[in-house]
């Protein structure tokens, strides 16, 4: 059910709502009731909240009420914890106060062998327009309305990528990773089992959303393989799409139905439809976060020549083998830039080529080696490689990132307290900072891809 079909049940009210109510809240702090409705309140969402629960009258310093019909205003979400038998009943309830969307964090239908009460709630969302996230999921967050409709609070800062996940386990682990870099994200979402709400309706949201710059998806199968290429095919060219797609083998395939009872599907086929519109297919779940941040941060290249600047050669040379396996190139300094170089005031045991090693160096010597090789055009992306304790590297790549032509990303390992404390400041400059070499190159390499696409809006 995509939403220009269905008007009245876009994922806007969904995402952007002003008011929720949380149907099963609870007094008790390890009931998921209680933990979402915290959720939603730490989380500084600006409009109303609603606990629904008609043993109590007070939770968390706010009202209760004992059904949707007893509250006083209007409702546009509701978060539903409560045992399975009773969410259709509830969710027709929700249609008949007019709410529009709904996110059921209770587990206990089909993948309990309870297909009978998905049926249920697949033929309320059908007839009647309610979008419904979930079942059995961990939630939704969308951090531009400060919504954190999930039983989990996690880590996470406004940030550049959608992450949609069919592991709510991926989702924290991604969001948490953004959040430690000072990166963040724009929104999770655990989408369940699907009943109504998809990969395919979250993908074609937030290829629209203005604060979502990249899409992250962990995917276990799709739900509707027609609807999914028709929807990547018209978004992928539009905006950054990486997909970690699980159940790659015979066993991966049997485990995705088990859990989320996915159509797994040839992944040979599925690998070539991503190649086909573009889409940029991960290995794993660190690919998956590396190429999403670098699609989102990286300024666009213009080709695929990358130089390397390193404070150490041994990272360099394994920023090299990565590099070239991932079809980027290392062209050679031509030899004017090579003669100009050794006229600058670099480290004795500098070594002149590409990667460009200048050894025991200090951040003074980047900037002066760059402001030199920017006057050149040897690369489309300069990859700095800080592999020591180098004070005042965050600076530097931030005048760096500020002035020169081409992209720039960074790879800081080895520098104690120093790059824990730089990481973050370059990351919040908005230049893609990784932790290793090879990690740096494998982001590059997605970058490079989906911008050289053939594909084209």
């Amino acid at each position: 059910m995509g939403d220009s079909e269905n008007p009245r049940g876009c994922l806007h009210r969904l995402f952007s709502a002003r008011s929720v109510a949380v149907i099963g809240a609870s007094r008790n702090p390890e009931k998921v009731g209680h933990i979402v409705l915290a959720s939603i309140i730490n989380g500084g969402f600006v409009g109303d909240v609603y606990p629904i629960n008609p043993k109590v009258d007070e939770i968390l310093g706010l009202r209760t009420y004992p059904s949707l019909g007893n509250v006083p205003g209007d409702v546009d979400l509701v978060v539903v914890a409560i045992p399975a038998p009773y969410v259709p009943d509830v969710l027709q309830e929700a249609v008949d106060q007019g709410v529009g969307g709904a996110v059921v964090l209770s587990g206990g239908f089909r993948e309990a062998g309870r297909a009978d009460l998905e049926e249920q709630l697949a033929e309320i969302a059908r007839s009647s327009g309610l979008r419904i996230v979930g079942p059995n999921c961990q939630g939704v967050n969308y951090l531009p309305n400060k919504l954190f409709a999930s039983f989990w609070f996690p880590p996470v800062m406004p940030g550049p990528v959608a992450v949609v996940s069919q592991s709510g386990t991926v989702a924290a682990t991604l969001a948490g990773w953004a959040a430690d870099e000072n990166f963040g994200v724009s929104a999770t979402v655990c989408l369940g089992n699907q009943v109504d709400v998809s990969e395919t309706d979250t993908i074609s949201f937030f290829a629209d959303d203005p604060e979502t710059r990249a899409m992250a998806c962990y995917l276990e199968g799709a739900k509707d393989g027609r609807g999914f290429i028709d929807v990547i095919k018209r978004v992928a060219s539009k905006k950054p799409l990486v997909i970690l797609k699980s159940g790659r083998t015979a066993g991966g395939q049997r485990a995705a139905a088990s859990h989320t009872r996915s159509l797994a599907g040839s992944d040979a086929v599925f690998d070539a439809v991503c190649r086909q519109f573009g889409v940029v297919r991960a290995p794993d779940l660190e690919s998956l976060y590396d190429s999403a941040k670098a699609l989102s941060t990286l300024s666009p290249p213009r080709g695929n020549r990358v130089l390397i600047v390193s404070s150490s050669g041994g990272a360099g040379i394994l920023a090299v083998d990565e590099a070239e396996r991932h079809g980027l190139t290392v062209p050679r300094l031509p030899s004017t830039l090579v003669e100009e170089l050794q006229g600058l005031d670099l480290p004795r045991n500098a070594v002149y080529a590409n990667p460009l090693d200048l050894t025991f160096c200090s951040a003074a010597d980047f900037a002066a080696a760059l402001s030199v090789v920017d006057c050149y055009d040897v690369a489309d992306v300069y990859l700095l490689i800080f592999g020591d304790p180098i004070q005042g590297a965050a600076e530097v790549v931030k005048k760096v990132g500020a002035s020169i032509r081409s992209s720039v990303a960074v790879a800081f390992l080895g520098g104690g307290e120093v790059e824990k404390a730089d990481r973050p400041r370059i990351q919040a400059a908005g230049i893609p900072v990784f932790p290793t070499p090879e990690r740096a190159a494998r982001g590059i390499a997605a970058a490079v891809q989906w911008f050289s696409r053939s594909v084209k809006p």
